[in-house]
């Protein structure tokens, strides 16, 4: 199931993204690098539940939440608003069931919805599995951000910056 987040889901979405951090280096942090509270998570949704220009999706499967996405404008300034951009977090046993390509049809139905004609999004330049979810979805690719992200081992990794017209 797909839906917007409850006040009363902040505990696990804080559990999904501590889960998350653990399971891949496709994301901006690491492990332990997200410390939000749970009173803060709960404004987080509030507030979100309230932005006209920003929403949130999370996913659920057999009761339990396994993914989340953000969709919003990316400036809330007249020449930015037929764009926004658009962030995915899924628990790794949960990859290749579909929930991906869900929370996208609900992030691409918001920007209808909100007249948004370009969505954009980053993507680490070797997570293979994302980048094809996108590409089916007709994003493409516009430019590569050299290293973008350094690893604790000093390694570093490119991102991709992928946009789609509507």
């Amino acid at each position: 199931m797909i839906r917007e987040p409850i006040v009363d889901d902040a505990k696990d979405i804080i559990s999904l993204i501590a889960k998350a951090d653990t399971e891949t280096l496709f994301l901006a942090r690491e492990p332990g690098e997200f410390t939000t509270t749970l009173e803060r998570e709960k404004e987080i949704i509030n507030s979100v539940i309230k932005d006209t220009d920003h929403t949130w999706f999370v996913a659920e499967y057999d009761k339990k939440l396994v993914g989340q996405c953000s969709i919003g404008l990316i400036r809330r300034y007249q020449r930015y608003r037929h764009r926004a951009e658009v962030a995915f977090v899924i628990i790794d046993e949960y990859c290749n069931l579909g929930i991906g390509g869900k929370l996208m049809e609900q992030c691409l139905s918001w920007c209808q919805l909100h007249n948004v004609e370009q969505v954009e999004l980053k993507v680490v330049a070797n997570n293979e599995r994302a980048i094809k979810m996108y590409q089916d979805f007709g994003f493409k690719i516009i430019t590569a951000i050299p290293n973008a992200l350094r690893f604790k081992d000093g390694t570093y990794v490119d991102e991709y910056y992928m946009v789609k017209t509507l």
